[in-house]
């Protein structure tokens, strides 16, 4: 039922937080230059969306490490030039929360946003407006995320 559901709001055959891949279009930059990739992934617990490392391979054929824990699918910019990317952190008084980590590959700079959520289904980047659903399944809110705006927790040169 679930699944079903998850279809209906994301569109058939689009990429969503339980199923996603290397190879889907979603990883790439605009350009080629620039791709997301994910290594061990798993489930966080049973049915819950996939998580684990996630590296940038940058157009000088560098592989940076963003995270150990990341969600997915990212969502990169129409420029090329940032990337979305859910991260999940385990917390002692909230449990395990996601957050959302933007890639600058221009200035190398990696900023986590303070900004918590439950599950990310990222659907554009534009305008840096980050679009999409937080929790897509169930009681599913819009997300509406601009970066300017928005609290950053930490930002740092990768």
């Amino acid at each position: 039922m679930a699944y079903i559901e998850m279809t209906e709001k994301t569109g058939k055959g689009l990429s969503n937080p339980w199923t996603f891949d290397n190879a889907d279009e979603h990883m790439f930059s605009l350009d080629k230059q620039n791709r997301i990739e994910y290594s061990e992934l798993l489930e966080l617990a049973m049915g819950s969306p996939l998580a684990g490392k996630c590296y940038w391979c940058g157009s000088n054929k560098r592989r940076y490490k963003i995270g150990s824990l990341c969600g997915g699918p990212p969502i990169w910019n129409p420029e090329g030039n940032m990337v979305a990317i859910p991260v999940w952190n385990r917390t002692l008084f909230k449990g395990t929360i996601q957050q959302l980590v933007v890639i600058d590959v221009i200035k190398c700079e990696w900023t986590l946003y303070k900004r918590s959520f439950r599950v990310l289904d990222l659907r554009s980047f534009q305008n840096e407006i980050i679009s999409g659903y937080d929790s897509p399944i169930y009681d599913t809110t819009s997300l509406h995320f601009d970066i300017n705006r928005e609290e950053i927790e930490i930002r740092k040169k990768i």
